[in-house]
């Protein structure tokens, strides 16, 4: 049975044009086995990009899906070789030099059009497993825009994919 997954990124960490997303893979790195290390991804497994914020930006459907233990975090670099999250170094900086991760090689990916406002807005995640309806629900239905600084997060995405070429 496929499984929904919500993988969290920057802003500054989205790839692509503004036709189609490049996520290219979901990445998560952690010194103690997380739920996407524990489950795992499978092919034809949904993910969903989620801006940190809430902003809810892409879709795409797992290719192939990894867990490993690393003991340096180059290790799970190499598992993105030839895509653009390779070649961000900040994506990279700060992680657990060693620990358990979780990628997953993406296909399918497509903007969402438009961009919608979901699940809970928090900063602390970069990989979330809606293995239960529940939580599926709390993530993926429609929340309204928060106030202050993340209800320009709309319009910051707008302009990023405006500055991408077709």
């Amino acid at each position: 049975m496929a499984v929904d997954h919500v993988i969290i990124r920057r802003l500054e960490h989205l790839t692509g044009s503004a036709k189609a997303p490049g996520i290219g893979f979901a990445v998560e790195t952690r010194d103690r086995p997380g739920p996407a290390y524990k489950e795992g991804a499978f092919e034809g497994d949904v993910v969903w990009v989620q801006l940190h914020g809430g902003l809810l930006v892409a879709k795409a459907r797992v290719q192939i899906g990894y867990v490993q233990e690393y003991s340096n975090v180059e290790e799970v670099r190499r598992r993105t070789r030839g895509s653009a999250i390779h070649a961000i170094p900040e994506f990279w900086k700060g992680r657990p030099r060693y620990g358990f991760a979780a990628v997953a090689a993406l296909t399918d990916e497509v903007w969402l059009t438009p961009p919608y406002w979901g699940g809970p807005r928090t900063y602390g995640y970069e990989w979330v497993v809606l293995d239960e309806p529940k939580k599926r629900a709390s993530w993926l239905d429609k929340k309204d825009p928060p106030r202050g600084e993340a209800a320009d997060l709309t319009s910051k995405f707008r302009r990023w994919l405006a500055t991408r070429e077709s």
